[in-house]
């Protein structure tokens, strides 16, 4: 018997995953939930990632990262953590696509924006950058607990949109 007919499941099986499948897609689950990962297991993930991005250890951190991205993909820190590591390995298409999805997940968060800015300016794309600013710009909005991103993301596009003038 061939390794390929041994590791076919039977008919039984595939109708039980496809069951699972179409309960997390009708309910809004996620793989992690058809695995059985309980939400006390994901977090002791988390902190282990997160630590090990606070240690510089970013490709590490990533692993772990996309890992809780795949199995819980609705978790908006999972999406940060990944952006983050990637953008600090100087993978910079790599985390717009995790600010992206961040920022669908969260559309009234101007971070994402702002981050994955920071990675068009990196990859010389500096139209992308300034609408990706003027979105941070317009998430900010008047809110207090963003006057720091409404600062950064308006001294940015100023030095994008007048780049002789940004040392003046």
């Amino acid at each position: 018997m061939s390794t390929a007919t041994q590791a076919m499941p039977d008919a039984g099986q595939i109708e039980k995953t496809a069951a699972l499948i179409q309960e997390v897609l009708e309910n809004g689950g996620t793989l992690g939930d058809l695995k059985g990962f309980t939400p006390e297991e994901m977090e002791a993930v988390y902190s282990l990632a997160y630590n090990l991005h606070q240690q510089g250890r970013f490709e590490e951190a990533e692993k772990l990262f996309q890992f809780l991205c795949f199995y819980e993909h609705l978790d908006k820190r999972f999406w940060m953590g990944l952006g983050a590591c990637r953008q600090q390995l100087k993978r910079h298409r790599e985390a717009i696509e995790a600010y992206s999805v961040l920022g669908m997940l969260d559309m009234e968060n101007p971070y994402p924006p702002l981050h994955a800015a920071d990675c068009y300016v990196a990859l010389g794309d500096m139209e992308k950058a300034e609408s990706a600013l003027e979105a941070a710009l317009h998430w900010s909005g008047e809110r207090p607990e963003y006057a720091e991103v409404k600062s950064r993301a308006g001294l940015l596009l100023r030095a994008i949109q007048s780049p002789g003038e940004a040392g003046a």
